[in-house]
């Protein structure tokens, strides 16, 4: 099918495969500027600097420290500085000198950027939220609490502590009530005062309002010496601030007023990172108040139009946002972690996206970087990013986090109809931390973001290298069994098709074996409890057509005899229609609106839900362990030794009951508990989609993402998630054979360039099996029809990358439009051109959709 061309010339891991030069690099004081002086390779934008070059030590920066910056603290890695007027930080990474700031040092300069926008550089902490009303307001730690000075700077442990008080400043005249009823202004106010004169003063600076049966304050006779002597009047008879919340609450005043937020920032170093968090249950607000979302360090980092590089985002495997792109037509990139919460109900959906996997963004300039890695609070966060010329002439990325989701409920009265929002019960009270890690010039790109972030994995949630593997992973899904309408005299009803019963896939099983497919990794869905859309898997009872217990015993001991690992598949999280022991009132999540959840799948062509369909329902997080528990009594008993999650790696679902909220966080470490006790006995872990948290314990992942959502702000897809697991897990992306694009030969390059394993989708019966069902959109899955390229396929892989399935990817880049190059741990390099033209790459020629294998993996 392909050549391939194994030599010995190895391209150099600088990007681009220029000659490397020496790239001296100033140092300054704004965070948009490079702060560092190393040799690095001239790179193509992408790519890491050249392996192997030399590089200088820099001498401390001379002037380099932004003004008004001190000292907080210092350890090995990092020294962290603070403005203690403006708040903003600075943190000094010691290996590469390089300087990164909280906020544009030079954003006075911006052109762009006016009124709100021009203050809103100065910004730490962002808090958007609802009034009463329903009016969306925004509350920021510069404009209301740095301006004010209502803020307070603590000494910390390798830190600094930073509290605002965000909201209006009290004036004194917030001590006299602006409405008091008049029998509490005589017998409160009045009846205690003694002296006639104090007793006039205070009469003819309120207004009697009959109507309403009360005083109101006349605010323009409070001011200097009349307030100060109705406030020493107030003091002395002892009107104090109880008392003056009784009168506020009465006439609706107390929050609304004056609606003060408490945020408390805290900064730490912690090795070579800085912690940025806010702890669990510390932001004190009015309970009056729903805030939606709070932003943190919208701006750290932020580079300026002369800069060149680019922003990481999360999209999908990975995507990149060049600086200064100028596609300010193009909106804001804005995702939420983990895809769709299906406890929030959507009518319609427009936008197909691919899910933000990995809760990781960064920034790249031309010889340093940083990544970022929300740590606490992903599930409820969301990666923000935007270039410049449209609000400021900054490009930035941050992140923020849903404190309150809300939806939208109609009402009507007749030919009238107005619509309300409706907040969750109880708001997010987690921890929100997000750690800050620096690369310097020689680690300053999407590649060395992956390595710091798989480090961090490592190490901070036991992911495991695996040990040496040899041979490319072939998944296999077979279905087992689906439901199908069929009729008896005319009579329409319900039964139970088999596509591939346990004898038929040992079949499958054999005629690949046969034609020199190994390492198969069997993942058979649609096996127990009524099929692919099956009961409750609260027990477990495989399915009787399919050849029952003893078929599956069979087939197990078939797959244990020729090295095929079985990964019999079950559905946690969302509950098929129609599924046996399922109760809806106690296991069922709820909307914020109060109903049931429930799951439709929506028309391509209009894009509403196809609510003519029985609905599935999102199992509540709350009612999983239970679930898990006799899925597990049962399971255990199979004596299998892997096992198929089918949503728990890639859906994340809330429960808005009023009685009791699991907020997306909550469910999250509700579901990770449950991936742990799966896990802990040794048992192999196949997942879908490949969620972060769920990641490290997975030994597969099939459905991984192959690519970005192609939003019109980004620029280019990167293989992030496969730099971050190569090495550490086997992956797939989405069957070969049901993708959009059935182009074996770009599925094989795509392989070879992110080092992904095979993955087909297949049944054995008569392709009519599944005619006029709901699952005719697996018509092209006949076995028949791919088994033979798909062995082909294999072989040439195989042969590729056998060898380094055990290695990192240290290395990729794009050295030319639809050229790639990919570097394994040991040495191996392959470049693949998608283009239908060949490609010369440094002086060697790359053929149209083809590909070159250099270096040699050592052993």
């Amino acid at each position: 099918m392909m050549a391939v061309m194994i030599g010995c010339l190895l391209i150099s891991q600088g990007a681009g495969l220029t000659e490397a030069t020496a790239v001296a690099e100033s140092t300054t004081a704004t965070s948009s500027e490079a702060s560092a002086d190393d040799n690095a390779a001239g790179a193509e934008e992408g790519g890491d600097s050249a392996a192997g070059e030399a590089s200088t030590q820099l001498p401390a920066p001379e002037n380099g420290l932004a003004e008004g910056m001190e000292q907080a603290a210092e350890n090995e890695f990092l020294i962290l500085y603070v403005n203690r007027e403006t708040t903003e930080i600075a943190v000094q990474d010691k290996r590469s000198r390089a300087i990164w700031y909280s906020n544009p040092q030079n954003r006075e300069e911006d052109a762009i950027a006016t009124g709100y926008n021009k203050a809103k550089l100065n910004v730490q902490v962002e808090i958007t939220y609802f009034d009463k009303a329903g009016n969306s307001l925004k509350y920021d730690n510069y404009t209301h609490s740095v301006q004010n000075g209502q803020f307070v700077i603590e000494e910390a442990s390798n830190g600094v502590n930073i509290v605002y008080t965000l909201g209006e400043v009290k004036s004194d005249i917030d001590a006299i009530p602006k409405y008091i009823s008049e029998e509490r202004f005589q017998s409160v106010i009045l009846d205690k005062i003694a002296d006639a004169g104090d007793k006039r003063e205070v009469e003819k600076r309120f207004k009697h309002d009959e109507e309403n049966k009360r005083y109101e304050r006349r605010d323009s006779s409070f001011k200097g010496v009349g307030l100060t002597k109705v406030t020493e009047i107030f003091n002395a008879i002892g009107y104090t601030e109880e008392q003056r919340a009784v009168d506020k609450e009465a006439y609706g005043e107390s929050a609304e007023g004056n609606a003060n937020v408490r945020v408390p920032l805290h900064y730490k170093l912690d090795g070579a990172y800085l912690q940025v968090s806010i702890p669990a249950g510390e932001v004190e607000y009015p309970d009056t108040m729903n805030i939606q979302t709070l932003s943190l360090l919208p701006f750290f980092g932020a580079s300026g139009r002369e800069d060149e590089g680019y922003t990481l985002v999360p999209d999908g495997s990975g995507s990149l946002i060049h600086f200064n792109n100028e596609k300010t037509y193009a909106a804001a990139y804005r995702t939420a972690m983990y895809g769709n919460d299906a406890a929030i109900s959507q009518l319609i959906r427009i936008q197909k996206e691919e899910a933000a996997r990995l809760p990781v963004f960064g920034m790249k300039y031309e010889h340093k970087g940083f990544v970022a890695i929300i740590e606490e609070g992903d599930a409820v966060a969301a990666v923000e990013a935007d270039v410049s010329g449209r609000l400021n002439s900054y490009n930035t990325v941050g992140s923020s986090f849903t404190i309150h989701n809300l939806e939208e409920v109609t009402l009507t009265n007749g030919w009238r109809s107005s619509t309300v929002k409706k907040f969750q019960a109880e708001p997010f009270q987690g921890s929100i931390s997000i750690r800050y890690g620096f690369l310097g010039a020689e680690d300053a790109s999407y590649s060395g973001m992956a390595e710091l972030y798989r480090d961090y994995l490592t190490e901070r949630a036991d992911m495991a290298r695996l040990t040496v593997e040899e041979g490319v992973p072939f998944y296999v899904e077979l279905v087992g069994g689906i439901p199908k309408k069929k009729f008896f005299l005319g009579i329409p009803y319900s039964a139970y098709e088999p596509l591939t019963t346990f004898e038929q896939a040992e079949t499958i099983l054999s005629h690949m074996n046969s034609l020199g497919i190994g390492d198969i990794k069997l993942r058979y869905t649609g096996w127990f409890n009524g099929g692919i859309q099956h009961d409750l898997p609260s027990s477990v009872s495989v399915d009787k057509k399919l050849g029952g217990r003893k078929g599956l015993s069979d087939l197990q001991a078939y797959a244990a005899g020729h090295q095929v690992e079985l990964f019999p598949d079950a559905a946690f999280l969302e509950v098929a229609p129609k599924a046996d022991g399922f109760k809806k009132s106690s296991q069922a999540s709820r909307f914020i609106t109060g109903k049931t959840a429930q799951i439709y799948p929506y028309y391509a062509a209009n894009f509403r839900q196809e609510e003519e369909r029985d609905p599935g329902y999102v199992l509540s997080p709350k009612a999983l362990s239970s679930v898990v528990d006799g899925f597990l009594d049962d399971y255990n008993k199979l004596r299998l030794d892997g096992l198929s999650l089918r949503d728990l790696g890639s859906k994340l679902n809330s429960d808005y009951n009023r009685s009791e909220v699991v907020d997306r966080e909550e469910a999250k470490q509700l579901a990770l508990e449950q991936v742990k006790r799966m896990s802990d006995s040794g048992r192999q872990l196949l997942v879908e989609g490949g969620n972060a948290y769920t990641a490290p314990y997975a030994h597969h992942i099939v459905n991984a993402p192959m690519g970005s959502s192609g939003f019109n702000l980004t620029d280019e897809s990167v293989p992030f998630f496969q730099l971050v697991f190569h090495g550490y897990a086997q992956y797939a992306g989405s069957a070969w054979n049901m993708g959009d694009n059935q182009d074996l030969t770009h599925q094989f390059l795509q392989a070879l360039e992110t080092g992904s394993g095979l993955y087909y989708n297949w049944f054995f019966a008569d392709s009519s099996s599944i005619k006029l069902t709901e699952f005719d959109y697996l018509y092209s899955a006949d076995y028949r029809r791919w088994i033979d390229e798909a062995a082909d396929a294999y072989r040439e892989l195989n042969e590729v990358l056998g060898d380094v399935q055990s290695q990192t990817i240290v290395d990729h880049r794009k050295l030319d439009e639809g050229v790639y190059q990919t570097t394994f741990e040991q040495g191996k390099t392959i470049i693949v051109n998608y283009n239908d033209t060949a490609a010369n790459v440094n002086g060697m020629t790359v053929g149209a959709k083809d590909y070159w294998v250099g270096g040699e993996t050592r052993r």
